[in-house]
């Protein structure tokens, strides 16, 4: 009976002890705040900075802005150079930034009221392959006397042609097709006759051996297109193929006289994205 007394005293006496240590006032662990960040998506640009110009990163568990001096948003050829101050974006005059039209006769000059491709005055061509005709297109000749044969004369199209193309009559042995026009002539005009697309201003020669009307899907670069079967009047034109103008290509950039591939820093709006260069597969929009 002693011993079970014994026993009940000393549980109770662990029980009581177990308590007073549960109770007891222990030394605090020292807080370690979670960090800011992990990687730069925790971390949100401000408000009142434009993407183009900074970024976030995530440096040791903090987020940090990382500027630029130059946006990462330039559209070439506008005369105009885009700089980053302070997050933020500022244009400055670049008369060095002129839009190249790829034309060799063309002079590509930055004016007050922005780019201009002025025509070149009649003159043998910069690209050394002809002479430029004064309307911004390149000829084979602009007189006579260009083309350095005494049967040949310059006709109204800066082509080199025999004399006969000019006498009235359909002359066979220079392969017109019509009246003064096709073979060595200068190519027909619509609804007169052809042999081949050659003979034709359009580049068509119908089915029924008449020159036909430009169009879409001919496989032939005519009327106003910029390359075959795309630009003004039709589709626009895919990366690397000859432009005039945005408007011309699926990108909407042109310059140096190709589509460009789409870019998040051309300075247009084209692709995915939701704004010029940002949101969509670029960065996000501010």
């Amino acid at each position: 009976m002693n011993r079970r007394r014994s026993f009940a005293a000393t549980l109770v006496a662990l029980l009581v002890a177990s308590l007073w240590l549960a109770c007891s006032d222990s030394p605090p662990l020292p807080y370690i705040p979670p960090p800011e960040c992990r990687t730069a998506a925790d971390c949100a640009l401000p408000y009142d900075m434009d993407p183009r110009c900074s970024q976030m990163d995530c440096l040791e568990g903090a987020c940090e802005i990382e500027l630029f001096e130059v946006s990462r948003s330039q559209y070439r050829g506008d005369c105009e150079l885009v700089l980053c101050r302070e997050g933020r974006r500022v244009f400055e005059r670049d008369l060095d930034d002129v839009w190249d039209d790829g034309n060799p006769c063309t002079d590509d000059v930055c004016e007050p009221t922005g780019p201009i491709n002025k025509h070149v005055a009649p003159s043998p061509s910069p690209s050394g392959s002809g002479f430029c005709n004064g309307y911004g297109k390149e000829v084979a000749c602009l007189y006579d006397a260009d083309c350095a044969d005494a049967t040949l004369y310059c006709s109204s199209d800066g082509n080199c042609t025999p004399l006969k193309c000019k006498n009235g009559d359909l002359d066979a042995d220079i392969g017109e097709t019509s009246t003064d026009c096709g073979g060595r002539c200068d190519p027909c005009r619509v609804t007169l006759p052809c042999n081949d697309k050659y003979d034709c201003i359009t580049r068509v020669c119908g089915p029924d051996g008449v020159c036909s009307v430009d169009r879409c899907l001919d496989r032939v670069q005519n009327g106003n297109e910029t390359d075959v079967d795309c630009g003004y009047g039709c589709y626009p034109c895919a990366d690397g193929y000859k432009c005039k103008g945005d408007e011309t290509c699926k990108s909407g950039v042109c310059f140096a006289g190709t589509c460009q591939p789409r870019t998040c820093s051309d300075g247009r709006r084209n692709g995915e994205e939701e704004d010029a260069d940002c949101g969509g597969d670029c960065p996000p929009c501010n």
